[in-house]
């Protein structure tokens, strides 16, 4: 496990301290777990404190182009999801989409940067 999954257990952990709703903790969760995903992958990044500005824009601009279902946060939900049997896999992911992912990173780096000060 790397350190940045930890920090994002420890937001997670928060978020449920803070007694938000099951709904928000998991879109946090999801976003997250999603955004991991490709820092690890694309990035080789293991931390929160690697992540400039200009990684997440770059990330912002693979979700708007990778199409939807198309990567999955754990590759054993491919398995049991079946996403490639859905009608709208691979078609364009949704400007909502794109926002709430930039919100729910945006609410995750003040909740680090906060925590550091």
């Amino acid at each position: 496990m790397e350190k940045i999954d930890l920090e994002i257990d420890d937001f997670i952990n928060y978020c449920d301290y803070k007694n938000l709703s099951t709904k928000t903790i998991g879109s946090y969760e999801q976003t997250l777990r999603l955004f991991i995903r490709y820092l690890q992958d694309v990035c080789n990044i293991t931390s929160t404190e690697q992540v400039k500005e200009q990684t997440i824009k770059n990330y912002l601009q693979n979700v708007k182009e990778r199409g939807k279902y198309t990567v999955v946060s754990n590759d054993n939900t491919k398995k049991f999801n079946c996403p490639q049997n859905r009608q709208d896999f691979g078609k364009k992911v949704s400007l909502a989409t794109v926002n709430n992912y930039t919100r729910n990173l945006r609410v995750y780096f003040n909740y680090m940067y906060e925590k550091r000060q």
